[in-house]
């Protein structure tokens, strides 16, 4: 066989071995997403269960073809779906701050979190969880947080409504950090006036979450703005009974 004759039979072979892995892709992903079927997010594709050595055995029993450019970027999707930590860049004043936030499973309350442990740690509480700082600030600073509260059997209207009659503010919508409901109060101009920001936003089941952040005004650009960068990291799942 001449090379020319060669180089067409193998051009051939490749295009098809090509057009069947393009035409089983979709039957490949159900098959995963069968496999994994234990939590399923509402927002984006990315999962959490803790079990990733046994899920990675799934994967790999369910592709067969580790060792094609397909079945690497499938391995890299898997390791996206449950990386336990990711590197994150927080704006702070005018630069880019590299950082490491860490995955906080609250899928009983039903989401998930990335948290910057470095900084702050994520308490659970009758009725809420709050993302509190690791230690205590010094007595002459007010108290930092991030309460997550669900209100499962209240829409985002009703919860919107409630909240404006109890603090008499007015929300409005927001896409940033998230797309969602938000007021914001500032309690004096001095550096250790309280600011309090609530963001609503639908469960996806008819529900609601409040983020409620509390800092003071000298923190705007520091702690305001980490809260707002773990909310970009709140995915809402839900738990398959």
């Amino acid at each position: 066989m001449d090379k020319n004759n060669f180089d067409d039979m193998l051009g051939a072979k490749l295009k098809q071995e090509y057009e069947v892995k393009e035409q089983q892709k979709e039957k490949t992903w159900k098959a995963i997403e069968d496999e994994l079927d234990f939590i399923q997010p509402k927002k984006k594709k990315s999962k959490w269960i803790g079990f990733a050595a046994t899920v990675a055995a799934a994967v790999i029993l369910v592709i067969g073809l580790m060792n094609t450019t397909p079945g690497y970027a499938l391995v890299d999707k898997v390791k996206e779906w449950f990386a336990p930590e990711k590197e994150v860049e927080i704006p702070i004043e005018g630069t880019e701050e590299e950082g490491t936030s860490y995955l906080n499973d609250q899928t009983e309350h039903g989401y998930v979190i990335y948290v910057d442990e470095e900084r702050y740690k994520l308490e659970e509480h009758e009725g809420y969880d709050i993302i509190t700082t690791i230690e205590p600030l010094p007595v002459q600073y007010p108290e930092v947080f991030m309460k997550i509260i669900r209100k499962k059997d209240q829409s985002v209207d009703e919860t919107v409504s409630q909240l404006e009659a109890e603090h008499g503010f007015t929300f409005e919508q927001t896409n940033y950090p998230i797309n969602a409901k938000t007021a914001r109060t500032l309690d004096g101009n001095n550096w250790d006036s309280l600011i309090n920001r609530y963001y609503v936003i639908p469960d996806e089941d008819g529900g609601s979450y409040i983020f409620h952040q509390r800092f003071f005004l000298e923190a705007e650009e520091g702690h305001g703005v980490r809260l707002d960068a773990m909310m970009k990291d709140f995915e809402i799942v839900e738990e398959k009974g």
